[in-house]
């Protein structure tokens, strides 16, 4: 068993949100009744609201008082749960009749676990899923499936979160155990395999990734057939790594053909469709078509918001490659309002030093800079050091070449 399968077995059931203290099994649904006590102040108007406010960690409360047929006093109270505040309220119970341990407060957790990375908890997602990983790994074992599903949720958690390291660590344990216990060709594998992939090439290890990528293809293709949307998916992939080590017109002909090919299979609004239409446009920005790949890309910000959300990381990213094709076609303001959009969206969820966050800013610094808009170019590239000092220290490369930008960028101010 790795470290990660042990890390805190014993420890979550069932830590509040956003607190450091733990909560005993009856403590989530025992801390949100209402309180008896009468309100203090004044006595409320009828049909008055008495109250309402935030249940930590579980949803919401509304109070409210009105007379009642009989001329007496009713006071209303409405809870509105959140689906992880519901998920907890039944994690109590379950735990307080089976014991923590039980596998059935595992699997409800890890339906948590989901659920606070949907509502955006994601430090306390992270929790959840290594306890689960821990439980699974010491009671079923660490190649179990189970065990296998809930260390590639954490995998994919933190590569949301910016840390593509640990996240490559996990999906490599992941498809050893996988391809050990299930083979080379079963479909959990070759994910696994793909998952891999896409983690290495955002490393910048191109060749590795490139090698994994047409390893899954192969494979996908053998298996599952040219036509599979997961073989699309590797093609997709496989684009993606000739793109990363400079093989555009390769990387633009695959592209192409993998959007050709997931919009007459899966339809027009199919999230692969999308991801294909965005990257083919990127690599048409690179080889100087801006103008189409510009209006591509905003077609493509359009269906991601209505397809994905506007707050979803993906359509974030969309709008930081549509502002970088608008600095390119001169247009600084609306270039400007795309990359806001992005660092903006991308800090409300995961907070202002993820990457992501500061790989937007940059390009925020930079589209200021060259359109001389000196000042505003210098307070961008400012926070920019200032991340990157907090996420990966003064001695970085990173923080190295941000702080650079900000030298240049006052040298330009004079």
């Amino acid at each position: 068993m790795t470290d990660t399968d042990r890390a805190g077995r014993g420890r979550w059931p069932f830590r509040r949100r956003g607190r450091g203290a733990h909560a005993g099994p009856e403590s989530p649904a025992a801390r949100t009744q209402p309180s008896s006590d009468p309100v203090p102040g004044p006595s409320p108007a009828p049909d008055g609201v008495v109250g309402e406010g935030e249940l930590e960690g579980l949803g919401s409360y509304r109070i409210t008082h009105h007379e009642g047929e009989d001329g007496n006093p009713v006071v209303d109270v409405k809870l509105s749960l959140t689906p992880s505040g519901m998920t907890r309220m039944k994690l109590g119970q379950l735990a307080t009749e089976r014991g923590p341990h039980h596998p059935e407060v595992v699997r409800l957790s890890f339906e948590l676990a989901d659920q606070l990375c949907q509502e955006g908890e994601f430090g306390e997602a992270e929790e959840v899923f290594r306890w689960v990983v821990a439980e699974r790994g010491a009671d079923l074992g660490p190649a179990h499936p189970d065990t296998l599903e809930a260390l590639s949720a954490l995998a994919s958690l933190l590569w949301d979160r910016g840390r593509p390291e640990d996240a490559e660590r996990l999906r490599r344990s992941v498809f050893t155990r996988r391809e050990a216990t299930s083979g080379p060709d079963h479909p959990d594998t070759l994910t696994a395999l793909a998952d891999l992939a896409l983690v290495v090439l955002a490393l910048g290890r191109h060749e590795e990734a490139e090698r994994l990528a047409r390893t899954a293809l192969e494979r996908r293709t053998r298996v599952l057939g040219p036509e599979h949307e997961d073989t699309l998916g590797s093609r997709n992939t496989l684009a993606g790594a000739l793109r990363a080590r400079g093989a555009l017109e390769e990387a633009g002909a695959l592209y192409l053909s993998v959007l050709r090919d997931a919009e007459r299979l899966l339809g027009r609004k199919s999230e692969l469709t999308l991801t294909a239409r965005i990257n083919h446009a990127a690599v048409q920005h690179r080889l100087g078509h801006v103008a189409q790949a510009a209006r591509s890309m905003r077609d493509a910000v359009r269906q991601s918001v209505k397809i994905k959300g506007a707050g979803h990381p993906d359509t974030l990213s969309a709008h930081a490659t549509l502002g970088a094709m608008l600095q390119a076609l001169g247009k600084v303001d609306e270039a400007a309002a795309e990359l806001r959009a992005a660092v903006a969206g991308m800090e409300r969820l995961h907070g202002p030093d993820h990457p992501d966050v500061l790989e937007y800013r940059t390009s925020l610094a930079a589209t200021f800079f060259n359109a001389g808009r000196h000042a505003q170019a210098e307070e961008e590239c400012r926070l920019v050091v200032a991340g990157y000092e907090r996420l990966y220290g003064t001695a970085d490369r990173r923080t190295a070449q941000a702080r650079e930008n900000l030298r240049m960028v006052r040298a330009a101010r004079g």
